[in-house]
């Protein structure tokens, strides 16, 4: 006699027996990946959650600054106070989490935007679905629904403006120092945020809740608007200070912080501790992604980030 495996109560897909089940097999799934990818990545992603060890980490390396620096693409905000040096922004950073304070040169924006109007970019950062910028509102009629995203991909690297900002002196400088380690380069992306509809899935795919990123013991990440960012552009908003004091169960946890509601994170951290990035278009600020942090959605224009994060240690796979 054949069994309909469906009728019974614990295997079907709403049992909580199933559904442990396929979390568990999700997460072995994950760690096998993470395993055969590069098992340095596998151990500190376990380890980098704890910001003794973190520290502790940081602590064991050692850079020297040089007494000289090349030309830089990076200036300081129109109307503020003369640009801040490299070892001024890192004890910043280290007190806050983030600085927000620098620019890039008007000719090296207007390349970034010219490269972003002619290269296709992807919907959803999905390799099958290119578009022009240009055509986003007849690629959206054709997909028949809006989009919330779209990135670049790899394209960025082929872009000389791009090459100066990823060597840039001043940068390097700037995250060598609060790294305590001679600045690796790890990746960067080039990307657009949409006014869309959004669900709590979608904001959650889109890096648009309170999170923090472990991809070494320790990384910093520029960040830099290249269209303006008001209230109603989706601004990039962290949590300041989160970086160093983290409720133990949150550092436990690590990256699942995304789980947590982002109200229950501000009633517990602090409303006082939300910052919330506006600026014109070249703006620049930097911070240490471990710290809490979310981009927002847009709800009155579209907005065209662009990102490069450093850690300390070359590895073969990343999380994203």
């Amino acid at each position: 006699m054949l069994t309909n495996f469906s009728r019974v109560p614990f295997l079907t897909a709403e049992a909580p027996a199933f559904k442990l089940l396929q979390r568990t097999t999700q997460k072995m799934q994950s760690i096998l990946r993470l395993f055969w990818g590069d098992p340095r990545f596998l151990i500190m992603s376990w380890l980098a959650r704890f910001i003794a060890i973190r520290e502790w980490v940081a602590q064991q390396g050692h850079y020297l600054p040089p007494a000289v620096f090349g030309a830089t693409v990076i200036h300081a905000v129109e109307g503020a106070c003369p640009l801040e040096s490299p070892g001024q922004v890192a004890k910043l950073i280290q007190a806050n989490g983030y600085y927000v304070g620098f620019s890039l040169q008007p000719s090296i924006l207007q390349e970034l935007l010219a490269f972003a109007e002619t290269t296709p970019c992807y919907a959803n950062r999905n390799p099958a679905q290119p578009f022009y910028i240009s055509h986003r509102d007849q690629f959206e009629q054709e997909l028949g629904q809006p989009l919330l995203a779209a990135g670049y991909l790899d394209a960025h690297e082929d872009c000389e403006a791009y090459q100066k900002i990823r060597h840039d002196p001043y940068l390097l400088a700037v995250a060598s120092q609060y790294l305590n380690h001679p600045a690796i380069y790890l990746r960067g992306e080039l990307s657009w945020g949409f006014p869309a509809p959004n669900t709590l899935t979608d904001k959650i795919k889109t890096a648009r809740v309170y999170h923090c990123d472990i991809n070494d013991f320790k990384t910093i990440k520029f960040f830099f608007y290249l269209t303006d960012v008001g209230e109603g552009e989706g601004p990039h908003v962290y949590m300041q200070g989160t970086h160093r004091t983290r409720r133990f169960g949150h550092q436990r946890i690590g990256q699942g912080c995304a789980a947590i509601a982002d109200e229950d994170l501000v009633q517990i951290y602090g409303r006082d501790r939300v910052q919330v990035v506006t600026g014109a278009a070249g703006l620049g600020f930097v911070g240490d992604p471990y710290c809490l942090h979310k981009g927002t959605v847009p709800v009155d224009n579209s907005r065209l980030l662009l990102q490069l994060e450093f850690g300390i240690t070359p590895y073969r796979i990343w999380y994203f």
